[in-house]
């Protein structure tokens, strides 16, 4: 891949899109703004970024990611542009921006590590890879942005001979001018006969050249410090220096019900093991739940058993019905709750 592709991939990168400015997004107008820059309906995009959080886990993250650097419709400043812009610099429209983006960046850093807990580190970094792979090949695809899309930017974007895109619903922030809804240019002519005597316009003099700033390389440098987060929490992992508070891997095994009613993890994978698990004496119910990554629950061959499986945002692989029942004992009830994950009950050796 070329530089100068990369360049014009960042310099034509899709804006945002969000509801208070006419569009139809859910969140922050992302999806919605890499459907208009591409044709797309901006439905896939969200089921893409869904499915890339299931399936391999970092969709969040990613999420956030681009929200961070695209910039909202109108603006040419992300979150990120404006936060690394001295405030002096910034309207008061970008000032809202650079507060989002500290929102943003905080956001990053708490789904950083639910991102390499949440999935295998390869997994994740699939994510990552498959995303920049879609967004190079959307490009080659349609290099050239709808007109009336984006703001500033090369002059040719402003020219742009690629397709349309209705822009005239969507409205930009107060002393912004519109993509889509350019003035023509200057005609005294034919505008004001009357004033044929004026001069002709002075030509401006150049501006001093400007260093470009290459924001598109913060995007290969946030990807290195994730793809190092997650590894650094991968050898942490394989140590099995097991779970930090209630993140991480939790390795947990009980010996009877009375000893754990109940057992909470947050993010991370909870391994529990009830396999050597003594009869209870009366019925009992043992809740377990998770927040984000998996739950790996080893089952008693001696004890009847129920097990209530829930995984809201995922999938669960539990038996059904009533389990052991010629054994005598009380029934043990297992409620296993996973908000986003997946669950697995099964009998150890």
């Amino acid at each position: 891949m070329e530089n100068n592709t990369l360049t014009q991939m960042w310099d034509t990168r899709p804006p945002r899109i969000p509801e208070d400015q006419g569009g139809k997004a859910v969140i922050g107008g992302v999806c919605e703004g890499i459907g208009a820059r591409f044709h797309i309906d901006p439905t896939f995009i969200r089921v893409v970024f869904v499915a890339l959080s299931l399936a391999f886990g970092g969709g969040i993250f990613l999420y956030l990611l681009c929200w961070m650097n695209m910039p909202r419709f109108g603006l040419t400043r992300s979150p990120w542009g404006a936060i690394i812009t001295p405030k002096e610099q910034l309207t008061a429209a970008e000032i809202k921006e650079r507060d989002t983006g500290w929102w943003l960046l905080l956001g990053l850093f708490l789904f950083l590590p639910s991102a390499s807990v949440a999935g295998d580190l390869r997994a994740v970094l699939v994510t990552f890879i498959l995303f920049a792979a879609g967004w190079y090949f959307l490009h080659q695809r349609q290099p050239e942005p709808p007109a009336g899309l984006l703001a500033g930017g090369p002059e040719e974007t402003s020219t742009s001979n690629g397709p349309t895109v209705d822009t005239t619903g969507l409205t930009v922030p107060e002393g912004y001018e519109h993509p889509g809804q350019q003035a023509p240019a200057w005609d005294p002519l034919g505008v004001a006969p009357d004033l044929w005597h004026l001069p002709d316009p002075v030509e401006p003099k150049p501006e001093s050249a400007r260093t470009k700033q290459r924001y598109w390389l913060w995007i290969p440098a946030a990807l290195v410090l994730a793809a190092v987060a997650l590894w650094t929490m991968s050898v942490l992992n394989s140590l099995r220096i097991g779970a930090i508070g209630d993140f991480g891997v939790a390795n947990v095994t009980a010996y009877s019900a009375e000893a754990m009613p109940e057992f909470k993890h947050r993010i991370g994978e909870a391994r529990i093991d009830l396999s050597h698990m003594e009869p209870p004496e009366e019925p009992t119910t043992i809740e377990l739940s998770n927040g984000l990554g998996k739950i790996d629950l080893k089952l008693p061959t001696d004890v009847p058993l129920i097990v209530n499986c829930d995984a809201k945002i995922g999938r669960a692989s539990c038996p059904e019905e009533i389990q052991n029942a010629d054994k005598d004992s009380a029934l043990l009830t297992i409620n296993v709750t996973q908000r986003v994950g997946s669950v697995s009950a099964y009998y150890g050796e």
